[in-house]
């Protein structure tokens, strides 16, 4: 579908409704009018570039001070196109910023409203760089974590963060209550911070799989991989292995016993193959025994 067809699937959350009344009637739409154009630009630009790589967009949900473009097979794509786009809305929110504060003394609108557009641009790319889920600074977090420490602990920290920076800002929303200064804005992303970080899915032992499943044409874009070694009990689960893997890496799996006596060695195409046909709860000492 071509991406003008985009518009025609942007969804308000009914939330940004409650907001936006909440803001009018304190005075500040204008505010949250340009904060829906920000987020709307911020969110289109990843579906756009997820569409020109072949995606399908479902839908962009407008939420209050954020947003979510639901994109089909995102998270099953290279790291390469996850990052990009991921990247995209951050970029396209400084671009505007950018170009408005350029030219500001020839456009045609009020001053005070460019300025505040400029800021609100600045403020959502800003915020959306933080490396924390489910921000779009946490995928590209993930996906750096990921090559030092596997996809399961790097999927870990960048949703205990999103937790933790909510916490911490939902805090400061209260004591700022207390001295007499509601800042409804804070606590509102602080609120939609939570809940995304809390609905992020578990995703890290698919991407590992990803990754076994298209080895072939990764040795075909690079031709020499660095080599990965692990040392494992015959006892555990593919599936424990498979938690621990890292981008970019051929792994290699010592089998040891009980007694840290070496049993044999298994090499990831072993892994991926026992896995497709036993599943993740085999073992990996039934592996060296059928062998």
């Amino acid at each position: 579908m071509a991406p003008g067809g985009l518009w025609r699937r942007i969804r308000v959350n009914p939330l940004f409704v409650l907001a936006l009344g909440l803001y009018v009637l304190a005075g500040y739409e204008r505010q949250m009018v340009i904060a829906f154009i920000a987020v709307t630009l911020h969110e289109l630009s990843h579906a756009v570039v997820a569409e020109l790589y072949g995606l399908y967009v479902e839908r962009v949900e407008i939420w209050p001070f954020g947003g979510i473009a639901r994109i089909q097979g995102l998270d099953s794509e290279d790291p390469y196109v996850e990052t990009t786009v991921a990247v995209a809305g951050p970029l396209l929110n400084f671009f505007w910023a950018a170009l408005v504060w350029a030219f500001d003394r020839v456009l045609p609108f009020n001053p005070a409203y460019l300025d505040l557009f400029v800021e609100t641009n600045l403020a959502i790319g800003a915020l959306n760089l933080l490396p924390v889920a489910p921000l779009d600074g946490g995928r590209l977090a993930r996906a750096y974590l990921a090559r030092q420490i596997g996809y399961d602990e790097a999927e870990r920290r960048v949703r205990e963060g999103g937790l933790w920076l909510a916490r911490l800002l939902l805090a400061l929303t209260v004591v700022e209550s207390l001295v007499g200064r509601v800042n409804l804005a804070l606590g509102v992303f602080a609120a939609f911070l939570y809940w995304g970080a809390l609905k992020v899915p578990k995703h890290a032992p698919y991407w590992a799989v990803r990754d076994l499943a298209q080895r072939f044409f990764g040795f075909e874009r690079r031709p020499v991989w660095p080599v990965d070694d692990f040392a494992a009990r015959a006892e555990t689960r593919i599936g424990d292995v498979i938690r621990v893997m890292r981008p970019l890496k051929y792994h290699r799996v010592v089998v040891l016993d009980s007694h840290l006596k070496r049993l044999g060695v298994l090499y990831e195409e072993a892994l991926y193959r026992a896995l497709a046909q036993k599943g993740p709860e085999c073992k990996l000492g039934d592996l060296l025994d059928e062998s």
